[in-house]
């Protein structure tokens, strides 16, 4: 056993927090996530600072918000991001080898097209497009289920492995185009589950999941590692006007799952604590005992993970944005109340999440009056509540020298301020 514990990191693509049973959905098959959950904590305001592939992933391993790091966008055709596009240059994984570990990738990277130095193990890895099937077939041999026999006979050989490691696996599902091994799909096909071929994804890359936990145990690993499952953002599944599958500030895009378990973790616990993919790396770091830079915008997750109280803790999240169909700026905080969403082009969003929980009423401007038919008029005018979330808004960009952010906070800011004096008067 290695004097100080091992991570192992399983991450899916595009996985929407209510997708898994253990988050409350009512239909899906996900045994192996929901034994994790039973063992561990799960997270249950979980999210993506930014609801597309490569800024979240480049916020995973770096600790900073896209801003920062400067990955605002899908990267193809790139050796290595990190060298080249990336304002941010060092990862976690880099810390973790100055730190001991030795370090192992297995899947979708998102960050470049070749090993990256950083990796000491690169095995059945690829940027991204490549299909989900080994040999583009459909029912052939089934892309994650490769990666999770090649991540298993890592974790074989780390049997009596005194070094450290920490290893990710990370899936292209259930990402589009949604596909499984046919076996899957038989608890949504016929039953009015639309979408049948990402949730059977969801239940196969649970079997995996389930897989590797399995090699842990039976490998004299468990006892020593923490396990962390998540996925970098969610789908809209075409629901959202500026979005096909994310692009969007709206929960079903950015509210990840994230499950932990591993020694010291209370078994079958949750918390509401708002934590997002900046507090990855810090935490990766934390438990290798590593120094966390002071640059990293995220916090360590152990405090909360083996305390249950990191004093002091957000009670908000903060979410960048640039939106798929018109390429519109955007800034977002989310409470556990209300959602702000602010945009460069003046069409300002609201949701009073808890009446509202599927963000389908904006409520930015109400109440108001339409060509003479009144709508929304029964509703009060939350001007009051905008001015809340905009100095929230304000205090993140601040904080993070995000100047976007804080243009943005300042246009909702004016775009309130007359109906703030009617109010101030009343």
């Amino acid at each position: 056993m290695t004097d100080r514990p091992n991570i192992v990191l399983v991450l899916s693509d595009q996985q929407r927090a209510d997708s898994l049973a253990s988050y409350g959905n009512r239909f899906t098959v996900t045994p192996g996530t929901d034994a994790m959950a039973a063992a561990g904590k799960s997270f249950d305001a979980a999210f993506t600072p930014w609801p597309v592939c490569t800024p979240a992933r480049g916020t995973m391993w770096t600790g900073v918000y896209p801003h920062r790091h400067q990955l605002i966008d899908n990267l193809y055709g790139v050796d290595n991001a990190f060298a080249s596009h990336a304002a941010v240059k060092k990862t976690v994984f880099d810390h973790l080898r100055n730190a001991g570990y030795l370090t192992a990738h297995f899947g979708k990277w998102h960050l470049g097209e070749i090993q990256p130095p950083f990796f000491d193990v690169w095995v059945e890895s690829f940027n991204s497009r490549k299909g989900h099937w080994m040999d583009g077939k459909l029912d052939g041999e089934y892309r994650p289920d490769r990666q999770t026999d090649a991540a298993v006979a890592f974790l074989d050989e780390r049997k009596d492995a005194t070094q450290p490691f920490a290893m990710v696996l990370s899936f292209y599902p259930p990402h589009d185009p949604y596909s499984a091994p046919e076996r899957f799909y038989e608890p949504y096909r016929g039953k009015g589950v639309p979408f049948a071929g990402y949730y059977a994804a969801v239940s196969a890359l649970d079997e995996n999941l389930a897989r590797v936990r399995a090699a842990l145990e039976e490998n004299g690993l468990a006892d020593n590692t923490y396990v962390i499952y998540f996925s970098d953002h969610g789908d809209t599944f075409w629901y959202r006007r500026e979005g096909e599958h994310k692009f969007v500030c709206h929960d079903d895009a950015i509210r990840i799952p994230f499950i932990v378990e591993g020694p010291g973790i209370d078994p079958a616990t949750r918390s509401d604590a708002p934590v997002g993919l900046q507090d990855l790396a810090p935490t990766m770091l934390d438990f290798a005992e590593a120094q966390i830079p002071s640059s990293m915008h995220g916090r360590s997750l152990k405090p909360l993970l083996l305390d249950g109280d990191a004093g002091g803790w957000r009670d908000d999240y903060y979410v960048q944005n640039i939106t798929h169909v018109s390429k519109i700026e955007q800034r977002a905080i989310r409470t556990a109340g209300w959602k702000l969403i602010a945009s460069a082009n003046g069409e300002h969003e609201l949701y009073n999440l808890q009446a509202d929980p599927e963000e389908e009423l904006n409520v930015f401007l109400t109440p108001r009056d339409d060509g003479g038919f009144q709508r929304f008029k029964h509703y009060p005018d939350y001007a009051a509540v905008i001015g809340e979330l905009v100095a929230r808004m304000k205090n993140w960009a601040d904080a993070m020298g995000d100047e976007r952010g804080l243009e943005l906070a300042g246009d909702v800011a004016k775009s309130i301020a007359p109906r703030l004096e009617v109010l101030e008067k009343a």
